[in-house]
């Protein structure tokens, strides 16, 4: 089932979830609700702990509700697919024993059944689209952070995922290497149009990559507020707009007294 543009792309209702600790069930989040349309950039903004990346791994099929339900495209999520992938915060999410070209090859021929040449190619223009040409054969340990990050965004990219989601990815970068990608993130999203959906603690990421905000309380995580965002791109960040749409983010979070890194 094809959803149009304008219409829930992705819909999360009344969606709890919870972890064991001991013998108790603790809800991470409760009764969350929100939506994004097809090839929009999602953003979830909240403390440590309130349960953003529990939701993400949720949209990705790696945890099941306690309650509610998640859709997709149409259909109701049940289990990882190719049509979500996920880049996570970690730098170790590359095979170790394969080269960046060799992860993506790996990736491609076990999701999408297709020939060993045709994953070559695939995943050298992708590995150039996020500027690792020439470091097709290192291998991760020889990478940088933000290289394995864009090693990661590439093999995402070559799949042809409907959506990518990503948990944090650049919380460990430096702050030069973090813009860097921030903008190279746009840039990708510009040229093919996927559905993100980003986690993230930082207003100033969220209003730098997002076109809508769904804001998050303390644990258990609840919904406290969503907005739109007219920043289109990194230069917005010198915009008065920027300012403006910063402070009015800040006041709804600090009204909810959550400490955030700014």
């Amino acid at each position: 089932m094809t959803q149009s543009k304008n219409s829930a792309f992705l819909e999360v209702s009344d969606l709890t979830l919870a972890y064991k600790t001991g013998v108790f069930s603790v809800n991470a989040v409760e009764n969350v609700s929100f939506s994004a349309g097809e090839s929009e950039r999602l953003i979830l903004l909240g403390p440590s702990g309130c349960g953003k990346s529990t939701i993400l791994k949720a949209i990705g099929g790696f945890i099941k509700p306690a309650a509610g339900r998640i859709v997709f495209n149409g259909d109701e999520i049940k289990k990882p697919a190719a049509d979500r992938a996920m880049v996570f915060q970690e730098f170790d999410q590359l095979l170790p024993w394969k080269s960046a070209l060799g992860n993506i090859v790996f990736a491609l021929r076990a999701a999408r059944k297709i020939g060993k040449q045709e994953a070559i190619e695939r995943a050298r223009l992708w590995l150039s689209k996020v500027g690792l040409s020439g470091f097709e054969n290192s291998y991760p340990h020889t990478l940088s952070g933000g290289m394995k990050q864009r090693a990661a965004i590439a093999r995402a990219l070559a799949l042809g995922s409907k959506a990518i989601l990503m948990d944090e990815p650049f919380a460990s970068l430096d702050a030069l290497t973090r813009k860097e990608m921030q903008e190279e993130l746009l840039s990708l999203w510009e040229e093919t149009r996927f559905t993100l959906v980003f986690v993230t603690h930082s207003i100033d990421e969220a209003l730098i990559l997002g076109n809508k905000i769904v804001m998050f309380s303390a644990r258990p995580g609840r919904v406290i507020d969503a907005i739109d965002s007219p920043l289109q791109n990194a230069k917005s960040v010198s915009n008065a707009n920027f300012a403006e749409l910063k402070d009015r983010v800040s006041r709804i979070l600090f009204k909810d007294r959550l400490e955030y890194v700014i």
